[in-house]
């Protein structure tokens, strides 16, 4: 039995989590967020609330999908009944795939905290600065200079940027120092009544806009009329550091174009900017280990920029210890 600490609570932080303390290990995560989910994350305004990150799950991976199939016997998913349009320069029009998605319920936050459950310590609202390996253990530091420790093994599961300040010493450094990741604005939309479009879910090309959905028309989400809209990662990346006012509107008004709906006047709004929403160049090699340190790197940017890929990063990190 190890002690083990992770660094960061998203799904390969959370996947990592679920496999070690089935080994045995006593676990402690951290995450410098209030809750869990990294961008499994919903966000909740007044009476209308939205998954504001990952908008579903899907499996390629024969492992991961008995896995959505075991959460979805214990209720910790569903499957999402909505059928995807492309909306391009030809028009609207139903998308030619046949995926099956999964949303966690009621929301994509609660499927977290499901996962989090086995943490022997979860400490949230942390911020760790600096992770220091003695001859044997690890001893950590958050940014008010509270410590933590001793543990016998570290995993690190954080955007690579975030991750860089804390692998001092090691030569996992170098393996993630090129790894870009991409940024995705988001906005979040709440109106009196529905939208008259037959549109719940879809994919945007030519726009600023690269996905949008209806909420509400997940299952057991709450009634009221909401719309998740995602800008695409080259537009955010170009508009990364401009006025959020600016933001809103320029995605507002390129979501009633997209639909071909007159403008309405929203009841709630809410805007966010994901800084590191996902890889640009995903390494696609699980996880990284540094065996003289008792020390291993997880992320969707390990292995492919989904959930499942997190996921799949998480077991890869697990199996080291």
């Amino acid at each position: 039995m190890k002690r083990i600490a992770i660094v960061g609570a998203g799904m390969a932080g959370l996947s990592a989590l679920g496999a070690l303390t089935k080994q045995g290990h006593v676990v402690t995560l951290f995450d410098k967020s209030r809750g869990s989910g990294g961008r499994m994350a919903s966000k909740k305004v007044g009476n209308a609330s939205w998954d504001m990150g990952a908008q579903f799950i899907r499996a390629h991976d024969a492992d991961f999908m008995n896995t959505l199939h075991q959460w979805q016997r214990l209720g910790w998913i569903g499957e999402w009944a909505a059928s995807p349009h492309v909306i391009n320069a030809n028009g609207i029009h139903l998308s030619d795939d046949n995926i099956t998605r999964y949303v966690g319920l009621s929301r994509m936050t609660a499927l977290s905290r499901q996962l989090l459950a086995p943490a022997n310590e979860f400490i949230p609202s942390t911020r760790i600065v600096s992770c220091q390996r003695t001859d044997s253990e690890w001893l950590l530091t958050d940014e008010n200079d509270q410590h933590y420790g001793p543990f016998d093994s570290l995993i690190i599961n954080t955007p690579p940027q975030q991750a860089l300040p804390l692998l001092e010493n090691s030569h996992l450094a170098a393996a993630i120092n090129d790894v870009e990741m991409l940024p995705c604005w988001t906005l979040l939309l709440a109106f009196p009544e529905r939208i008259d479009t037959p549109v719940d879910a879809a994919f945007v090309h030519d726009s600023a806009i690269a996905w949008l959905a209806r909420n509400n028309s997940k299952p057991q989400r709450d009634a009221g009329e909401t719309w998740v809209i995602q800008a695409s990662h080259a537009w955010s990346k170009e508009q990364v550091n401009a006025p959020r006012e600016d933001v809103l509107q320029t995605l507002e008004q390129a979501f009633y174009s997209a639909l071909g709906v007159q403008a309405n006047v929203a009841v709630e709004h809410w805007l966010h900017r994901w800084l590191y929403a996902v890889p640009a160049n995903p390494l696609g090699d699980g996880a990284l280990f540094d065996a003289d340190r008792e020390l291993a790197v997880c992320g969707d940017w390990c292995q492919h920029g989904t959930l499942e890929g997190a996921w799949l990063s998480g077991q890869q990190a697990a199996s080291y210890f």
